[in-house]
């Protein structure tokens, strides 16, 4: 997705937020790759954008925001759009970047001693599980298979230090929750970007995002989070799919995504129409034609029909149909009882 894709994601309230921050020596330390500090209030967060033929490769901020592109993130994008992406020669030599403003916090923790500080966190730890609980993520060495039963003790594990057993949650805690399995999932979601052509990088993915879903029905809250991260979730896997170079490979995990919504069984049909139209809204034209082609044919061919779907896919399914040139070809699907 280029910058500009991006940025058009961006929301009125997040544009706003973009303008009360201050982005900080912006470089391009190599072709391609910005680095910049921005300060937001008393904070100083870390940016890092890898732009390859105006492709936004790869993005990091240190601010912890889970979705797909933070405040902060879109300020520097913002940045290096104004300067068109270029960039004076002096500013590609690598050179020392000043330091990150420190909090009073940050200074604290420079002058305790080991000891203080390890008696003081054995302290908190004992009162807060879930912070205990991101601590041995954030910090343990232990070399673990990336496979569904870890995904699903990880967050099992989650779930129970921050909620307990109660049937209601806040949403700070629905945040904490979400906050600590982002720590949790970065080697997991590094792991499925690595492996997105196999069938685990999807089996991973699915595990996450059900059960998520499934606990989220099992607690009553008003909170938005929960739905937030399902779309950026299954956005950021979309992207992932669909910077597969092999076109070939890239059909195939397309036609068996159709196959899991079209002709099977479906358990994981909540998490798959979703992640559908996420491959399809960020694919190129080229690849929109594919996933098109692919489409087609299991229309014609699935037992299902529109009852057997939310309306708000029957409405994607449709367009995709009308903008391709099939829909009466697959008219059958979209009848409407009498």
């Amino acid at each position: 997705m280029n910058i500009q894709q991006l940025l058009k994601k961006l929301t009125a309230k997040e544009k706003a937020l973009i303008k009360t921050v201050e982005v900080r020596e912006l470089d391009e330390e190599e072709q391609g790759h910005f680095v910049a500090f921005v300060d937001e209030g008393e904070h100083t967060y870390d940016v890092h954008i890898h732009v390859e033929e105006q492709q936004v490769k790869q993005m990091s901020c240190d601010c912890g925001d889970t979705a797909m592109l933070c405040v902060h993130q879109g300020a520097v994008l913002m940045q290096i759009t104004q300067k068109g992406l270029k960039v004076a020669t002096t500013q590609l030599v690598k050179k020392t970047r000043p330091k990150a403003k420190q909090t009073a916090s940050t200074v604290l923790l420079q002058e305790q001693s080991k000891e203080v500080l390890t008696q003081w966190l054995a302290e908190v730890f004992k009162k807060n599980k879930s912070l205990e609980q991101q601590f041995v993520l954030t910090f343990s060495k232990e070399k673990r298979e990336y496979t569904v039963e870890y995904v699903e003790d990880i967050m099992q594990q989650t779930f129970k230090a921050v909620a307990g057993k109660r049937k209601t949650l806040e949403g700070v805690k629905i945040k904490k929750i979400l906050d600590t399995l982002a720590i949790a999932f970065e080697p997991v979601n590094d792991f499925i970007t690595v492996n997105i052509d196999k069938p685990i990088a999807y089996g991973l993915f699915s595990k996450i995002v059900s059960d998520i879903q499934a606990f989220d029905k099992r607690i009553s809250h008003h909170s938005k989070k929960f739905g937030d991260f399902y779309q950026s979730y299954s956005t950021w896997f979309a992207l992932t799919l669909n910077n597969t170079q092999n076109q070939a490979i890239y059909r195939t995990q397309i036609k068996q995504l159709m196959d899991r919504v079209f002709a099977e069984s479906r358990p994981t049909i909540a998490v798959d129409t979703v992640l559908l139209k996420g491959i399809y809204d960020c694919g190129t034209i080229d690849q929109q034609k594919s996933f098109a082609e692919v489409l087609r044919p299991c229309l014609l061919q699935t037992s299902f029909t529109r009852y057997d779907f939310k309306m708000d896919f029957v409405s994607f399914v449709r367009d995709v149909a009308l903008t391709h040139d099939f829909y009466e070809e697959v008219g059958s699907f979209f009848e409407i009882k009498s």
